[in-house]
């Protein structure tokens, strides 16, 4: 667990994610619950941060998810080293399809955050996120972005 500065939670039956802003990106820190208890070291456990780049895509999903406006989801790969051994990381923000006529949303849509760092169950996580939860994220991504810009790393280059 994270204490200090400001941290934003995301509290489920099977595990509790903390989304802690950082000058460098979204640091993901998630501990699984265990017969009631949390347990930090237990199977599952994660301690990632999502880089500074991936946040713009990220905050701007959340926001039309919460908003209940049309997006696309937002998928975020990182790459791991190059041994067979180490998998990529999927950050996905997502929701059900579209349940009103003609495709539209309805505004009943389950959104999703999924994180799979492995290939075991305990590697896939997936949380249903709920508007409370939505929020979090939307303001730990705007921290982020504050945080950025005062310590200024955030310095985009044109390619």
């Amino acid at each position: 667990m994270y204490r200090g500065g400001v941290t934003f939670s995301i509290n489920k039956s099977f595990g509790r994610l903390q989304l802690v802003p950082e000058p460098q990106g979204l640091r993901l820190f998630y501990t699984p619950i265990v017969e009631g208890a949390e347990a930090p070291g237990a199977p599952g456990s994660l301690d990632m941060l999502l880089p500074i780049d991936a946040i713009g895509g990220l905050w701007a999903t959340t926001r039309a998810f919460l908003y209940g406006v049309e997006s696309l989801d937002e998928n975020v790969i990182l790459q791991s080293g190059e041994s067979e051994s180490d998998s990529d990381t999927l950050i996905k923000l997502y929701r059900d399809k579209p349940r009103g006529q003609q495709g539209k949303l309805s505004g009943e849509e389950t959104c999703w955050l999924r994180i799979v760092t492995g290939r075991t169950e305990e590697e896939r996580r997936r949380i249903k996120l709920g508007p409370r939860d939505l929020l979090c994220l939307e303001l730990a991504c705007t921290s982020v972005m504050t945080l950025s810009s005062e310590a200024g790393t955030h310095k985009p280059a044109l390619m």
